[in-house]
């Protein structure tokens, strides 16, 4: 008996060992995809980033080291467009998860009427459109002759702008067509929490009498807190990488007005030819981004907001 253990042991684990070989063979399609979408590309990223290379001439690639970083740093159109980058983040992530939390709790507070289903469609309507498409069809409205929006402040005497071309609106205009496609993915991702709470909460505090605002600031808002900062890391994200709607109607410009970060990474790569350049810009872009992230996580890890479900 004492011989026939080990060999038992042996015969039980056969089937665990050919299972765990099961799930190994089932995950490497998603592995070889891994390496081959992601891990790949951004050592090949890395590689331009310390090398130098003309891409229209077809030279070969030239190791700099950090000298691709050192002329970057001493380019003011670089550092602009990173200062723009978070400029455009920060208000129009203000504006929209504003915006989107007091949508969402009005239209959780007026649910029971009839034609509030109608009312949430046509709120999420912006999500649907392409960015690009948005881009084209906001740049018409914004056209300075026969755009629809200096045809209204026409009409109600409020001075007509050549929003896209001026300077000082330029970077603000581009955002505002952010906050309009983006603000109703805050306003239905709050309504589906708002509809997730608990209701005797509510009418524990309707009977104390405390009105709607107080509600919404000591019941809602704590309740919700997690749920805030995931949506906040999700448009933190997208917005760093904001490029589409950019394109679509400035192209960067007048000038540098609307230069973001990818924006000046894809000027560096398609206009200026400079393989090195654009990987270096997109290193800095992607540490920058990493940064902001971890600081994220580390502040919802430190208010207990990750890693919770663990204890």
């Amino acid at each position: 008996m004492a011989v026939a253990a080990p060999t038992i042991k042996r015969k039980q684990a056969r089937p665990f060992r050919k299972e765990r070989n099961q799930h190994l063979l089932m995950l490497t399609p998603a592995l070889v995809l891994l390496i081959l979408l992601v891990i790949v590309p951004v050592i090949y990223l890395f590689f331009f980033g310390f090398h130098r290379q003309n891409t229209f001439r077809n030279e070969p690639a030239e190791w700099v080291g950090g000298g691709n970083f050192t002329y970057l740093f001493g380019q003011p159109n670089f550092i602009d467009s990173i200062f723009k980058t978070l400029q455009l983040a920060g208000v129009a992530i203000a504006i929209e998860m504003t915006l989107g939390f007091v949508l969402a709790a009005v239209v959780f507070r007026l649910s029971s009427l009839r034609g509030m289903g109608l009312v949430r469609t046509l709120l999420t309507t912006p999500i649907l459109l392409a960015p690009i498409v948005a881009a084209l069809m906001w740049r018409y409205m914004y056209q300075a002759n026969f755009g629809v929006i200096n045809f209204i402040f026409g009409k109600i005497g409020l001075p007509q702008e050549a929003w896209l071309a001026n300077p000082d609106l330029a970077l603000w205009s581009v955002a505002v067509i952010d906050v309009w496609q983006w603000t109703p993915f805050v306003f239905l991702v709050v309504l589906a929490g708002m509809y997730g709470l608990p209701k005797t909460v509510y009418e524990a505090a309707d009977l104390d009498g405390t009105n709607t605002i107080r509600q919404i600031v000591f019941i809602t808002v704590p309740l919700l807190w997690r749920l805030l900062l995931v949506v906040l890391l999700l448009r933190l994200i997208d917005l760093i990488r904001f490029f589409d709607v950019i394109v679509g109607t400035t192209q960067g410009g007048p000038g540098t007005r609307t230069q973001t970060l990818p924006v000046f990474i894809w000027v560096s790569a398609f206009q200026g030819f400079s393989a090195g350049d654009s990987a270096a810009a997109s290193i800095v872009l992607l540490g920058m981004a990493a940064i902001i992230i971890t600081l994220l996580i580390k502040f919802m890890a430190r208010r207990g907001l990750v890693g919770a479900s663990r204890r």
